[in-house]
């Protein structure tokens, strides 16, 4: 009875599927059955990233779901095999290893036989074939079944042990990895402007294929998203008119000191939002520049957007000391003379003369109708935001160009990608009134960013309906970061040096953060400034002239390669 129930189901699903895919392309009837009656059966797998562990019964209603849309599109069965992110890599990796392992025995086994045969020639022995005729291959048509529901469809390959097809890679270093054991298949013919997926140039942020090839070359499709966020500076309207402040003489937060004592000396409300990390300053977090921490080598930004992040081969950047960084210092003292005067609100509702926020696109329409809002920083895409999450194909697939066109309908239509990341509407998820989804169990959760293109689903739940709007718009404002691509040139970098900084960098955040007075921090500073001037190791560090070793070094070295002066 529950076969029949769970059939009946599926049936169902198979018919929603059709008439409410969410697709930006209509299905031509027509157009498939002639695809269909030309292109062969293919089966391939695909390696799905949840949240939970998948139950059979969810795992079925998904993958008919799904290949109603592959068969009839691109007469390709999708086997999909769900794994929860804990255990992803390890499954991916271990169905690799038995895939290579075999090929390493069948390696051998010709290796053998060949020994084999040279051995038995070397001993006079021939043997003789069982046959001279050549073998007869004949063509015969598709082979077909009748499905559960009676309907004939072309019968599909069985999927073998030694293939895997379509997987998620997450990061850098897994990205890296998997390349290096030559597991996954170069993509760049397949995107180019001849290629059969080149519209996904069209659908994914530039800055995501420039910046993610290993070696020059695409091995992973980025799946589209967000990119990075705002920081802004907020001024109060109200207090800007009584103390004739024009916000478009404002362009950064020092230009609101003065406006901030007036507010101190003659308003109630406080005078600035909250202690915020100093926006010019860039640490150089030499264990990881992906993701960068303080660090006792630093550089300063200048203070508008186009400085920052216009035209690369003018914003050079100069690294130096943190301590020789008067944008961190000043900001630093700053931030604790505000905190003991009383300058901060007490609480995160509470309003407020200046503030720096960040946040995404939608930040100036809350703040919008009491603040003017300004962008101090543009969404910068670093390494994290690049390297996220892929989809790529494995160099055991059966079939490259199957694969490529499975990825590239997640990435250009809704139809099969709100599938993937929420599963059967109305079964486990729905869309209420105000077009916010709504989950209606966690039988089936995966991460957005791991099923494709977030930018053809559905918005989370817990997101607005027009979050896609305001990301989009968010992304057309973003740079990559300046150092973007760094960390493939900072293996040149002589470990010991790089050691040598971290240890610094202990030692003095450690001295900093014992100050408890604005003038014991600024004590501290003026000492460490000379202290590092004259400590040669810091001097050895910086030089770009005389080793080819050091941080400064390669830094100008990758610089000068990848972007070259402008006249």
């Amino acid at each position: 009875m529950k076969r029949k129930v769970l059939a009946l189901l599926l049936c169902i699903v198979t018919v929603l599927t059709l008439f409410t895919a969410c697709g930006e392309k209509e299905i031509d009837e027509d157009e498939l059955v002639s695809e269909q009656s030309t292109r062969t059966a293919v089966s391939i797998n695909m390696w799905i990233v949840t949240d939970n562990k998948v139950s059979e019964e969810t795992e079925a209603l998904i993958e008919k779901a799904v290949n109603t849309i592959t068969k009839s599109r691109f007469t390709t069965y999708v086997d999909l095999i769900f794994v929860t992110e804990s255990e992803y890599d390890a499954a991916i990796d271990a169905r690799f290893t038995a895939i290579e392992e075999q090929e390493k025995a069948r390696e051998a086994e010709i290796q053998r036989q060949k020994e084999e045969a040279r051995s038995l020639k070397a001993a006079g022995i021939t043997t003789i074939a069982t046959t001279t005729e050549a073998p007869v291959v004949s063509e015969t048509a598709e082979e077909t079944v009748l499905n559960e529901y009676g309907v004939v469809e072309l019968k599909y390959p069985v999927i073998p042990e030694d293939q895997i097809d379509i997987i998620c890679v997450m990061g850098r270093e897994r990205l890296e990895a998997l390349v290096d054991a030559g597991r996954l298949m170069d993509l760049d013919d397949e995107i180019s402007t001849t290629g059969s997926s080149k519209a996904l140039n069209d659908y994914i942020h530039p800055t995501f294929f420039n910046f993610s090839k290993i070696d020059g070359s695409c091995y992973a499709i980025p799946n589209n998203h967000v990119i990075g966020e705002y920081t802004y500076l907020l001024i109060n309207k109200q207090l800007a008119e009584k103390y004739y402040i024009h916000p478009d003489s404002i362009s950064d937060f020092k230009d609101c000191l003065t406006f901030i004592e007036d507010i101190k000396k003659n308003e109630t409300i406080a005078p600035v939002k909250a202690p915020f990390a100093s926006h010019l300053t860039y640490f150089w977090d030499v264990q990881d520049l992906s993701s960068p921490d303080f660090s006792i080598l630093a550089s300063s930004y200048g203070l508008t957007a186009k400085q920052i992040y216009g035209e690369k081969s003018n914003i050079k950047l100069n690294l130096t000391d943190v301590y020789s960084v008067r944008n961190y210092t000043e900001h630093q003292v700053r931030m604790m003379t505000y905190e003991q005067n009383g300058y901060f609100a007490a609480n995160e509702d509470d309003p407020f003369g200046v503030g720096v926020v960040t946040g995404d696109y939608s930040l100036r329409n809350q703040y919008g109708d009491d603040y003017y809002v300004k962008v101090l920083r543009a969404p910068v895409a670093t390494e994290e935001d690049v390297f996220e999450s892929f989809l790529a194909v494995s160099s055991y697939t059966a079939n490259l160009k199957r694969c490529m066109e499975v990825i590239t309908l997640l990435n250009t239509t809704s139809e099969l990608r709100n599938i993937l990341a929420y599963g059967i509407e109305d079964v486990h998820y729905t869309i209420n009134d105000n077009d916010v989804l709504v989950r209606l169990n966690n039988d089936y959760c995966t991460k957005l960013v791991n099923t494709g293109n977030v930018f053809m689903a559905h918005p989370d739940e817990g997101m607005p309906g027009d979050m896609w709007t305001y990301g989009k718009l968010q992304n057309q404002d973003s740079f990559a970061h300046v150092l973007l691509g760094l960390r493939s040139a900072w293996g040149d970098v002589n470990q010991s040096k790089l050691e040598t900084v971290d240890q610094l960098t202990k030692e003095y955040q450690a001295r900093e953060l014992a100050c408890k007075t604005p003038e014991e921090l600024q004590a501290f500073y003026d000492a460490a400034k000379l202290e590092l001037a004259q400590n040669a190791v810091i001097k050895g560090i910086k030089d770009a002239i005389n080793d080819t070793d050091t941080p400064a070094a390669v830094y100008k070295s990758w610089y000068d390669t990848n972007w070259p002066t402008v006249d």
